[in-house]
């Protein structure tokens, strides 16, 4: 028994070793989850021409300082239960970040965690510190950048992205949906994200929490952009050591940009203007949008520089010199928990029914400000067509799912994408979760349907 135990333990050891694939070079075909992880030992490229395909739950681990060229396509599809990780165990060399450059058709990322790249040596490599998108379009949904750093030599941009000449002017190619922007650091300009001469960009319910840089734009920085639409998106606790603009800030010439109820509170500019919004050279729309709580050295919340304009309505926020609208306030907008990055509405909101109906599902009279709907489930833009129904939320002790018939499997992950807790195989048409035990904070509870489809919905506990 003893010599079988033995021998146990050696296969098993076989098998791990086994399932390790070391990579380098050209890459092209697929990288298949029973293989993974993929350990990158030296540079990798997807060559003109080809595609590479990423299977879900596939690891992706730099062995060290290498980048991830996309001369081709990409095509790395995650799922909820099984995200795509591009990381590395060497934190202190990291890794050059997937560098999409002159790539060919729309390459797309879902449920991808991308972590711990890092710029380095010359332009344009010292912008983009996990993702560089060199005249290259590319659409990222679900996905999760975190603690990327774009230093590059003192001068790099883009902590999480840098993307220059993207988009078309006939319409949106690059997207970035349901993402996440987590403690990124940028040199220069652009903490989470740089754009430089983009068109028709969407950044739609994403959030950027604690992202900073020195020149700009603690979460984005724009130059000279064409017609970006930032959409139902929360920027918190970011911020700009030297210059101006906590969360948001733009450069160039001509740009031209949309808000829609976004929430931009608590991001400051140290020694800068404008601790939530900086634009010069712009032109800007500000509709149902929350700027509320953003220091600034010399001044707070929203500054408007040299040749910029901005048309705000129905939205809450010191009015800044050179802006015009209507329907404005200027209140406390009464955020459930501050604290716990809880920046949904209590009851008594002045933001509540606040807004106007621009085309997104509401509830009550009128739309609400913010990127919180109060009185629905999620982030609007994320409610699924069927009658799933979710209460209370916030929830304290036990939260109520109905309509759950066509469900397979539940998941529930907190914020980092963590998952918490997984229930399978019930065929009831409502369910009961016990949440006593958790940790204050946004959850999404993830549904797996018996059709494969995935729908998500925003959780919010309050113990």
């Amino acid at each position: 028994m003893k010599t079988l135990f033995t021998l146990s333990i050696i296969f098993s050891i076989s098998i791990n070793i086994i399932a390790q694939t070391e990579v380098s070079g050209n890459q092209l075909g697929t990288w298949t989850s029973s293989n993974s992880p993929y350990l990158v030992v030296g540079e990798i490229i997807v060559p003109a021409g080809e595609t590479l395909n990423i299977e879900a739950g596939v690891e992706v681990n730099f062995q060290n300082y290498y980048k991830f060229i996309v001369n081709g396509n990409l095509q790395a599809l995650g799922t909820e239960s099984d995200s795509i990780f591009f990381t590395t165990d060497n934190q202190v060399t990291a890794w050059g970040g997937i560098r999409f450059d002159d790539s060919q058709g729309i390459s797309n990322l879902s449920y991808c965690r991308i972590e711990y790249g890092k710029t380095g040596g010359e332009y344009p490599d010292i912008h983009g510190g996990g993702v560089a998108l060199l005249g290259s379009d590319a659409v990222f949904s679900n996905c999760i950048f975190a603690d990327n750093d774009a230093t590059g030599e003192e001068n790099g941009m883009g902590g999480a992205v840098y993307a220059i000449g993207t988009g078309s002017d006939s319409g949106p190619l690059t997207k970035f949906i349901d993402c996440k922007f987590i403690r990124n650091h940028a040199f220069g300009e652009g903490g989470a994200i740089k754009f430089t001469g983009d068109m028709n960009t969407e950044i739609i319910s994403c959030e950027f929490i604690e992202n900073d840089c020195n020149y700009g734009g603690g979460a984005i920085s724009f130059y000279s952009v064409m017609d970006t639409k930032v959409i139902y998106c929360l920027f918190v606790n970011n911020y700009t050591m030297y210059s101006d603009g906590g969360a948001i800030h733009s450069l160039g010439f001509a740009n031209s940009m949309f808000f829609e109820n976004c929430t931009i509170t608590e991001n400051s500019a140290v020694t800068g203007d404008g601790g939530g919004v900086y634009l010069a050279y712009a032109e800007a729309d500000f509709v149902n949008t929350i700027i509320y709580d953003n220091p600034g050295a010399y001044s707070d919340d929203f500054y408007l520089g040299i040749g910029a304009h901005a048309e705000v309505n129905y939205s809450n926020l010191s009015m800044p010199d050179g802006a015009s609208g209507n329907n404005n306030i200027n209140e406390n907008p009464e955020f459930v928990n501050p604290e716990e990055l809880d920046f949904h509405l209590l009851e008594s909101s002045p933001c509540i029914d606040a807004g106007i109906d621009i085309g997104y599902e509401f509830y009550g009279e009128a739309p609400d400000m913010g990127c919180f709907e109060y009185g629905l489930p999620t982030n609007i833009l994320d409610l699924p067509t069927s009658d799933i129904l979710i209460y209370p939320n916030p929830a304290k002790h036990i939260v109520n799912i109905e309509n759950t018939d066509n469900v397979e499997e539940l998941y529930l992950t907190d914020i980092s994408g963590k998952k918490v807790l997984n229930v399978k195989n019930f065929d009831n048409v409502q369910m009961s979760i016990d949440v006593s035990d958790f940790n204050n904070g946004i959850y999404f509870v993830n549904l797996l349907y018996k059709t494969e489809d995935i729908k998500t919905y925003k959780l919010l506990i309050q113990n």
